[in-house]
């Protein structure tokens, strides 16, 4: 009788389904971990590079509001000072700032005006516009040119002056601000104008202010 020898298998070697489902699970997790980051840190590089455009769209906007005051005059010859209106959110003066022949000193300077609006009254954001009268000469008329100079500004919100003045008082002669005071501003009378610009650096976002300030002493303005 021929005896039967059995010979072992060999084992078979490969994954079964639960460690197939685990390692799916592991790279789910990972690959989570990954995008996560990668959306984080694209959000963050995002917000940076828009706070860092606002910073500098504001300082640009306030070098350009105060290079005109500063250099703001009166017609030549005339009875008209070179301030008309100092209001908290506007300023009117004549200048030849971007007017053909400006570098004459004999060209005629043309009133402009710096003007704060608000462009969306459920978040009381505005934008500063600056703007000249068309041929009417009056202002808020269909003609009048109107160029932007910086959006997301904040101070109706706050609640902060755009245009603080300081002035000759024309009863006293004494010195005093324009800030908390219920009367305007004589305009013949401005010995300096102060800017204080708030802009939102995350619009549309969690609000995040920037405040930046300057004085400036009108150079072509005799003082009362």
């Amino acid at each position: 009788m021929t005896a039967v020898i059995a010979i072992p298998r060999a084992r078979e070697k490969g994954m079964t389904l639960v460690e197939l489902l685990v390692a799916m699970v592991v790279m789910g997790v990972i690959t989570t971990l990954i995008i996560g980051s990668w959306i984080a840190l694209t959000k963050s590089y995002s917000s940076t590079s828009k706070s860092n455009r606002q910073r500098d769209f504001a300082n640009l906007a306030i070098a350009r509001l105060a290079r005109e005051i500063r250099d703001a005059q009166s017609i030549p010859g005339g009875t008209t000072t070179a301030f008309v209106r100092a209001y908290p959110d506007e300023i009117r003066f004549y200048s030849t700032f971007n007017t053909a022949g400006a570098a004459d000193p004999t060209t005629t300077p043309r009133l402009t005006r710096f003007v704060l609006r608000e462009t969306d009254a459920s978040t009381h954001e505005g934008a500063i516009y600056r703007e000249f009268p068309g041929a009417d000469g009056v202002f808020d008329t269909s003609d009048d040119v109107s160029a932007l100079v910086v959006e997301d500004v904040v101070n109706l919100r706050t609640g902060d002056d755009l245009f603080r003045y300081s002035a000759i008082h024309p009863a006293t002669g004494d010195l005093y601000l324009s800030e908390g005071e219920t009367t305007l501003v004589p305009p013949a009378r401005i010995q300096t104008v102060s800017i204080v610009l708030q802009v939102d650096l995350n619009p549309g976002r969690s609000p995040n202010y920037m405040d930046i300030a300057t004085t400036i002493e009108p150079r072509n303005v005799r003082h009362l």
